[in-house]
């Protein structure tokens, strides 16, 4: 073989090679938890017989959980990072082209859910949001909270800040969509956390009392 043919033969196995590493980037639980919004779509649609040519975002958002409300109302500091635990689930959206079908959590071996057409467009436009106005370079993290969620979001110079969608924004009585300080959303979530510990104690002495 001459040097071309041997050039030609490594391109098309370096070209293979990245085909395939491409094909196998997304993981198990991401693979069944899209497996399984395909499914729902052919339920919903019986007369459509093909299948929504549908992918997942070629992006992630790394989840992260709150504490249980005594923890909460014990925290001092105004840094929402502080409160969290990360998580090994990640948020991912369901894309058809360019638009935005719904959304898949997942860790990488298991689905959680898959879904969210109404939540999945306006989470998608909230990290659009996030990132024109923070820059590329933002890190952000998602929590679930009350049915909704919120963003936190670390810019290049270490500084945090708050976004909420539509449901966490009612919950906690603040902006949706909109840059939030840290300390006035914590606020929020430790009177929600106090609410709760108020309820729980209401329901003791009411159950105490019957006895």
């Amino acid at each position: 073989m001459n040097k071309y043919t041997w050039t030609l033969i490594g391109a098309v196995i370096v070209a293979g090679i990245s085909l395939a590493t491409w094909a196998g980037a997304i993981n198990q639980g991401d693979k069944e938890a899209l497996h399984a919004y395909k499914k729902m779509e052919q339920a919903r649609n019986q007369e459509n017989k093909s299948s929504s040519n549908v992918t997942l975002s070629d992006f992630s958002i790394q989840g992260a959980v709150l504490p249980e409300a005594d923890k909460i109302r014990k925290y001092n500091d105004t840094n929402m990072q502080g409160l969290l635990s990360s998580t090994d689930e990640k948020l991912s959206f369901i894309m058809e082209e360019d638009e935005v079908k719904g959304i898949v959590i997942a860790t990488d071996k298991e689905p959680i859910m898959a879904g969210g057409e109404k939540s999945g467009p306006e989470l998608f436009d909230l990290y659009e949001n996030i990132k024109n106005t923070l820059g590329k370079d933002v890190n952000i993290t998602y929590v679930s909270y009350s049915g909704g969620f919120i963003f936190v979001a670390t810019d290049s110079e270490g500084e945090e800040s708050l976004w909420l969608d539509q449901r966490a924004s009612t919950f906690l009585d603040l902006p949706s969509h909109k840059q939030l300080k840290s300390e006035e959303v914590v606020e929020k979530i430790r009177e929600g956390a106090e609410s709760v510990d108020e309820e729980k104690t209401n329901q003791l002495e009411m159950g105490s009392k019957s006895e």
